[in-house]
C-alpha cells in the first residue's frame, strides 16, 4: 500500500513539474521549449503547432503571455482542426463549381459544335491578322440566334497556347452547319501569338467553352 502511494505522489509530482505547465513569456520561452523537446512529450508535429501558434499569436498581436504550454497547445490544436475544416469545405466547394462548369459545357456541347477547319496568316494595311475558317454545327431542332463561349487552343500535350472569345449573332438554322471566317490581331512580342502562328492545325488541339446559346423562340441554354 505504502509502495502504491509513493507512485501516485511520484505521478502528481511529475505530472506538476512538466514543463508542459509552465507559462508562456518572451523571457523564458527558448528556456522552455528546450525543456519541452528535452522531455520528450510531444511529437514534432505538436511541436511545429506550438511554434506556428506563437508565430502567429505575435502577427496578430493575440495576449499569450501566462498561458500555460499546455492550454496553447490546446489552443493550437483547436485552430488547426477549424483550419483543417474551412479547408475541407473549400475544396469541396470548388470541386463542385467544377463538376457544374463541367456539365454546363458538356450540355451546351450537346446543342453546338464548334470546329475549325482552316488557320493562316494575312498582313493587311500595316496590320497583322491569324485567320480562322469556323464550322458551327447546330444540333437541335431549334433555329439558334445567336452564341457566345471561349475558344482554347492547346498543344498536342493539352497546354494552352491561346485562348480567344467567340460571339457570333448571325444565326443557325436547325440542324444545319454554318461556316464562319475570323481574325484576331498578331502582335509579334507575343510568345501566345507567335506560337499560334507557327503551328499548323495538325499541331494543335481546339477546346470550345460555350457559355450561352439564345434560340429564335425565346429559349436560353446557359
Amino acid at each position: 500500500m505504502k509502495n502504491l502511494f509513493f507512485l501516485l505522489g511520484m505521478a502528481i509530482l511529475v505530472s506538476c513539474s512538466s514543463p508542459m505547465n509552465n507559462r508562456y513569456s518572451d523571457a523564458t520561452l527558448v528556456a522552455d521549449l528546450k525543456a519541452i523537446r528535452e522531455a520528450e512529450i510531444l511529437d514534432s508535429t505538436e511541436i511545429s503547432l506550438l511554434a506556428m501558434y506563437f508565430v502567429r499569436a505575435k502577427l496578430l498581436n493575440e495576449p499569450i503571455d501566462g498561458k500555460s504550454y499546455k492550454d496553447i497547445l490546446a489552443q493550437a490544436k483547436a485552430l488547426k482542426q477549424k483550419q483543417d475544416e474551412e479547408e475541407r469545405l473549400e475544396k469541396e466547394l470548388a470541386e463542385k463549381a467544377r463538376q457544374e462548369a463541367e456539365a454546363k459545357v458538356a450540355r451546351l456541347k450537346t446543342a453546338l459544335i464548334v470546329t475549325v477547319f482552316d488557320k493562316g496568316y494575312v498582313e493587311y494595311d500595316y496590320q497583322k491578322y491569324i485567320t480562322y475558317k469556323f464550322a458551327f454545327e447546330n444540333k437541335t431542332n431549334k433555329d439558334i440566334t445567336a452564341f457566345t463561349g471561349q475558344l482554347v487552343f492547346t498543344d498536342l500535350f493539352d497546354q494552352e497556347i491561346k485562348t480567344i472569345s467567340l460571339t457570333y449573332d448571325n444565326g443557325i438554322q436547325a440542324n444545319t452547319i454554318t461556316d464562319y471566317s475570323a481574325t484576331t490581331d498578331y502582335n509579334q512580342f507575343r510568345d501566345e501569338d507567335q506560337l499560334l502562328k507557327s503551328k499548323s492545325l495538325k499541331q494543335v488541339k481546339l477546346v470550345w467553352k460555350p457559355a450561352k446559346i439564345l434560340f429564335a423562340d425565346g429559349t436560353v441554354m446557359e
